[in-house]
């Protein structure tokens, strides 16, 4: 035998056994974690919504454009409208006949398993400091923003019939309403909001995964996610969102001056959806008194960077004077929950994530109900 063809011989046996050596490695990972899902059983095209652009399902799911780093595992339900289903019978004992609050938002509405949420800590706080029983609507989502709360807050209000409405908007909704959602809103003749169509970049994610699990051995699996995540996506999101010069966060850290003019453009669709969206609650309450927006601090909101700085308030500022303009509750939690964390805010927060721990979730769900104690719902209504 020629050496040449001993070497391919040989080569093509270490390449076998080494194949099977990451075959079985991605095998006995996935049973034992997994660190990366290579059966991506939860994948599917069923949170697809051309009014809400992305739904929950009614049992957990894994939306793969939207990443969860908390490292925590927690099982979640939504009933046929997303409103979450969570057991507060315990909170609810005895109560004749609690006022009803509908909590709109994102993944920091959202929250985590039942107890830490949000709209739970809230009602916890008022039975236990104010005995006072509210029934909770959390209708947050993951990546939801003002745009989306139009058409939800469309179909929800003649559904729940809620006493108050709360509204968490937050740094990432001006990145959200104007790179994400701003080609996909529908329109009616008379240019009203009445959905926002399913994403195209979401869909092209999806139906990448969906192909990838088809192959039979786990490597090819593998590969097949590094290459839609290292190559196909990142054409995808440029193919869509080509023309949109916003970077996440960008807006927030930036200290320059004249920020109103620099961004211009995507203020005036963030202006325009929060306004759209306070007519909307506006007809359903008759005034601003029984609904308010709050404002979360990210940890670059407490904590400053290298030069001294923290983020600036061009997002809150924003909503503030919205809600001034429309007679709304404004809070911003942000001064409160400085004075809270004290000079360890990070510990208030995931690590390696822009959202709250759950101590962190809890101080800011106390803060809240303090202000919806003092200035919203008293003892009387």
């Amino acid at each position: 035998m020629k050496p040449w063809v001993r070497r391919l011989g040989q080569g093509a046996l270490l390449l076998v056994i080494w194949g099977a050596i990451f075959e079985i490695g991605l095998r006995v990972q996935q049973y034992f974690g997994p660190l990366d899902d290579l059966e991506m059983e939860s994948v599917s095209l069923n949170w697809e919504s051309d009014v809400l652009n992305h739904k929950p399902a009614p049992e957990k799911q894994n939306l793969c454009i939207y990443g969860d780093l908390t490292g925590f595992s927690y099982d979640r339900q939504f009933d046929a409208n997303g409103i979450r289903i969570i057991d507060d019978k315990a909170l609810l004992a005895g109560c004749r006949k609690p006022m009803s609050v509908l909590f709109m938002g994102d993944s920091f509405m959202e929250g985590y398993d039942d107890e830490n949420t949000l709209p739970y800590q809230v009602a916890k706080y008022f039975r236990k400091e104010r005995d006072i029983c509210l029934k909770t609507h959390n209708a947050g989502y993951t990546s939801y923003s003002p745009s989306i709360f139009i058409p939800q807050a469309k179909k929800l209000l003649p559904i729940v019939r809620p006493d108050y409405i709360v509204v968490d908007v937050d740094e990432t909704d001006l990145y959200d309403d104007f790179a994400r959602y701003r080609k996909l809103i529908v329109r009616n003749e008379r240019g009203q909001n009445v959905g926002v169509k399913a994403s195209p970049i979401g869909h092209e994610c999806s139906v990448g995964l969906m192909e990838a699990r088809k192959h039979p051995l786990y490597l090819q699996r593998f590969a097949a996610k590094a290459w839609l995540s290292l190559v196909h996506m990142p054409a995808v999101t440029k193919k869509y969102r080509s023309d949109d010069d916003l970077a996440l966060f960008g807006y927030s850290s930036d200290q320059g001056s004249n920020l109103e003019q620099k961004y211009a453009a995507p203020l005036a669709t963030f202006k325009h959806n929060l306004q759209e969206l306070a007519d909307v609650l506006k007809g359903y309450t008759g005034d601003g008194s029984r609904v308010l927006f709050i404002f979360h601090p990210h940890l670059e909101n407490l904590q400053p960077d290298a030069d001294g700085r923290v983020w600036n308030d061009l997002v809150s500022s924003t909503v503030r004077a919205m809600c001034a303009d429309n007679g709304f509750l404004f809070f911003n939690a942000t001064a409160t929950l400085k004075q809270r964390f004290g000079g360890k805010p990070e510990e208030y927060y995931w690590p390696g994530d822009m959202h709250f721990s759950f101590e962190g979730l809890e101080e800011y769900s106390n803060a809240v109900a303090a202000f919806m104690a003092s200035e919203m719902i008293k003892p009387h209504d």
